[in-house]
């Protein structure tokens, strides 16, 4: 027992548990107290003890039980340790002290835990002089060698990193890392395939990493703090959103400063909903306008040439109001071009991309009506063929953009029935394939003929045809000027402004996205449009075929 007093009496052994409660305490008065503590619970245990057949092992085992203790007793704030330069770099380069093989398994461990988890938090420039240097214990020279950088460049980026993680493992037993993810909800305009930036921003981490963006620009160290994600996962993201699904166009933006701004139009849901109720408020208006116009051109619109028949000026209207939509929005966009934005340059893009933000796991009345359009040469006997349809609240779609005409049998049956097709001239699997078509609305028949049910026209009338819908806006030209000047003003407010030149994409893809889907509903409770029996249907598809 004497023997193992007079030890705890050498000025070395003292010294190392001093500097074990100083790397651990936030001053040195709080230092020189846990020492004592320590000091006098060894002295304490060895009078307990007959027999102690390590004195080192059994010294550090008190040290770490006496400072877990200390720990204990202190709040959180209390608890964060602090660290000088040179006692940083102890922790990596340490070559097993007395005390470093009994006390490292528990808080010491901890400590290095915490620092090398903050180090995955650097930027790449920074992680990799630090993992070089402490983990592979390479020397600054050959750091500067490998990177071909100056050793000075090597010095200032250690210098740089080892004040960030210090700062960092101080303040990480304050931090909390509450996330409220939010769901983004895309709507885009224009060639989607192979051009939507979208498809890279599937996963909420993306989105979520996207929104933070939307406020303010942010840097890859700010995202990494603020989603407690490491910066490898974080860089990796940044450059999916900003190169996109096509290399160019993608959801964020890297600006001069090294920051990411988002590169499309993002809302939260509750602007979203004012800027659409911009449109809606005027919709009976608009509806009283679309009734009278669709009086006065009842005779045009019925006499068209159409390639199937139809008699109904209400299914007809399916297959014109989503353009009237488009004419009327275009003509507003029209009126802020010349009269409020004629400075702005627009940016062309073959797809423009938005995104409502909202958030918990129910998504909230977005209300939009799709359109999807695809073409195909020298099919079915004919030139070309174009088939498009909208779907939306009322109706389901029948094929996306991207599907394949001549792989899709339904619609190679409706394109073989233009002109008619006897049931009697099918085979087994043709009448199984236009029986398909016939549920779905592609088809109907007449005695034992089958003939499209959707709208059918010759592409030499396209222009025509399209005419029609242009002319249910030709006396709009007051209602148009005075939504332009709402829609103008309420854009100056709300559009960042490196997004203005994209100013008419907004108008569209989020003040007037609901549109479509209002006056629908509006035009069916006029009795202007048939109500569709089912979601799977005939109304809202046309085809174009070039003979």
């Amino acid at each position: 027992m004497n023997e193992m007093l007079k030890l705890l009496d050498n000025k070395d052994l003292l010294d190392k548990i001093y500097r074990f409660c100083y790397q651990r305490c936030s001053t040195s008065v709080e230092a020189e107290d846990l020492c004592s503590e320590i000091i006098i619970s060894v002295i304490t245990a060895i009078h307990k003890q007959e027999h102690i057949e390590n004195f080192y092992a059994f010294l550090w085992t008190i040290a770490r039980r006496v400072y877990a203790d200390h720990c204990r007793s202190k709040i959180v704030k209390q608890r964060v340790q602090y660290f000088k330069n040179e006692d940083f770099d102890n922790m990596f380069t340490y070559d097993g002290d007395d005390y470093d093989d009994y006390i490292e398994e528990d808080a010491a461990q901890e400590q290095f835990k915490e620092i090398l988890k903050e180090i995955s938090f650097l930027s790449k420039s920074y992680r990799e002089v630090m993992v070089m240097h402490y983990i592979d214990g390479l020397s600054v020279k050959d750091i500067a060698k490998m990177l071909d950088i100056s050793e000075t460049a090597v010095k200032q980026r250690l210098f740089t990193a080892r004040n960030s993680v210090k700062k960092e493992v101080v303040t990480m037993l304050n931090r909390n890392y509450v996330l409220k993810p939010v769901t983004l909800y895309f709507i885009g305009k224009g060639s989607p395939c192979g051009n939507d930036p979208a498809v890279k921003n599937e996963r909420s981490f993306s989105q979520n990493l996207v929104y933070l963006c939307k406020k303010k620009p942010m840097s890859a160290k700010e995202l990494s703090d603020k989603l407690g994600v490491p910066m490898p996962y974080i860089e990796e993201e940044l450059e999916i959103q900003c190169n996109g699904v096509n290399g160019s166009y993608g959801t964020l933006r890297k600006l001069p400063n090294g920051k990411y701004t988002v590169n499309i139009h993002l809302v939260d849901y509750d602007e979203y909903e004012r800027a659409n109720h911009i449109f809606e408020k005027h919709l009976p208006e608009f509806c009283t306008y679309i009734k009278s116009s669709l009086k006065q051109n009842e005779e045009r619109i019925l006499n068209f040439p159409f390639l199937s028949d139809q008699k109904d000026l209400r299914f007809i209207l399916w297959s014109l109001i989503s353009r009237t939509i488009w004419n009327f929005k275009d003509k507003v966009n029209e009126v802020i071009s010349e009269k409020y934005f004629s400075g702005i340059a627009l940016e062309e893009a073959p797809f423009h991309c938005t995104a409502i933000a909202y958030s918990g796991s129910n998504a909230p009345d977005i209300g939009v009506y799709g359109c999807d359009g695809i073409h195909v040469v020298s099919t079915g006997g004919y030139k070309s063929v174009s088939i498009a349809n909208i779907y939306g609240e009322r109706i389901s779609p029948h094929f996306r953009c991207g599907t394949s005409i001549n792989h899709d049998s339904k619609i190679m049956m409706l394109i073989k029935s233009v002109g008619g097709i006897c049931l009697n001239d099918l085979s087994d699997d043709e009448k199984e394939i236009a029986a398909k078509a016939l549920q779905c609305g592609y088809l109907r028949k007449k005695g034992d003929i089958l003939e499209p049910a959707v709208i059918v026209i010759d592409k030499k009338d396209r222009d025509e045809f399209f005419s029609l819908s242009y002319s249910l806006t030709d006396d709009m030209k007051e209602l148009v000027e005075i939504i332009a000047a709402e829609i103008t003003e309420f854009v100056s407010k709300h559009v960042p402004e490196h997004l203005i030149c994209e100013y008419q994409t907004y108008v569209d893809l989020i003040a007037g996205s609901r549109l479509l889907s209002k006056a629908i509903e509006a035009c069916i409770s006029e009795g202007l449009l048939t109500k569709p029996q089912n979601k799977v249907c005939s109304e809202g598809t046309w085809m174009i075929v070039e003979r």
